[in-house]
């Protein structure tokens, strides 16, 4: 292999590597994008059911243990 090879090849492995670390910066910023997005619809989703189920100020487990009681009684499926 010549200089001027060797040197084309170091050039295109080093735009490969650029391009590696490219795409993961933007995977990184899809996840958070995807985890902003899915954090904020929990929160609305938690709002509402509050709301409606009239249990404001309830543990966590106490909510579980309710939302179990609802799905048990009623024909939603189970997860």
């Amino acid at each position: 292999m010549t200089e001027n090879e060797s040197k084309q090849l170091a050039k295109i492995r080093e735009k490969i590597a650029q391009m590696r670390a490219k795409e993961q910066v933007i995977i990184a910023k899809d996840k958070h994008r995807q985890r902003k997005e899915r954090t904020r619809r929990l929160i609305q989703l938690g709002t509402i059911a509050e709301k409606h189920l009239n249990c404001t100020g309830i543990e966590p487990a106490e909510f579980e243990k309710l939302m179990q009681e609802i799905i048990a009684k009623s024909k939603l499926p189970k997860n």
